[in-house]
């Protein structure tokens, strides 16, 4: 009698016959079943490396993707034209080549009637290819307050994001160094709660939904 092998099959001993294979299944079964498992272990073979070539070329594209978005050292701000894009950053440079608009406006933030400037929230959001389709953004600030805003609020020179208090550039401390701003003694539709909720100080990221 045999002993069981600690993998569970039977070692022979003298007294059992081993019987071929061919004998009870024939050569051509054989060989048959031969070529399934060669072609069974190539072909996964051939499969397990091509998932680790595509994780590989995938590991790549995320690192490139990742330089790519990389915001430059003096970006002020970052705009996500359409979800899933590539972000657009600005600096203050780029802010003040686009066309400035300013006004005078007291605020229930601020003393006094200061001076705003910079460009238009629609300028701005135009200058990082945001897409027609969008119907919504967000807004976000350095403190992660974040607000959302329907494109139908967004007029063609209001709210600006200005840039410029008083011909100045301001700190964080002062509410900047970016705040969308609307023109409040303009018009009573300024000096609405939702407007005042949207009118986002330290301003850094707009990103589409």
């Amino acid at each position: 009698m045999g002993g069981i092998h600690p993998y569970g099959w039977m070692e022979p001993t003298k007294d059992m016959q081993l019987i071929p294979l061919t004998d009870l299944f024939g050569i051509g079964e054989v060989r048959n079943s031969l070529r399934m498992r060669y072609t069974y272990s190539n072909t996964r073979r051939a499969v397990l490396l091509a998932i680790a070539a595509a994780g590989a070329l995938a590991l790549q594209g995320g690192g490139a993707t990742a330089q790519q978005a990389e915001a430059p050292p003096d970006t002020i701000l970052t705009v996500v034209p359409a979800p899933g894009a590539m972000p657009v950053h600005f600096t203050d440079a780029d802010l003040a080549d686009l066309p400035q608009h300013s006004f005078q406006t007291s605020t229930i933030w601020t003393v006094g009637v200061p001076e705003f400037s910079g460009p238009s929230l629609a300028s701005v959001l135009a200058a990082a290819g945001m897409e027609d389709s969008v119907r919504q953004i967000r807004l976000t600030a350095l403190n992660d307050y974040a607000v959302l805003i329907d494109i139908e609020q967004i007029e063609e020179d209001v709210p600006i994001i200005a840039n410029r208090m008083n011909g100045a550039t301001f700190s964080v401390r002062d509410k900047g160094p970016l705040w969308v701003v609307f023109p409040f003694d303009a018009a009573p539709r300024y000096r609405a709660e939702t407007i005042f909720a949207i009118s986002v100080w330290q301003l850094r990221h707009i990103e589409a939904l």
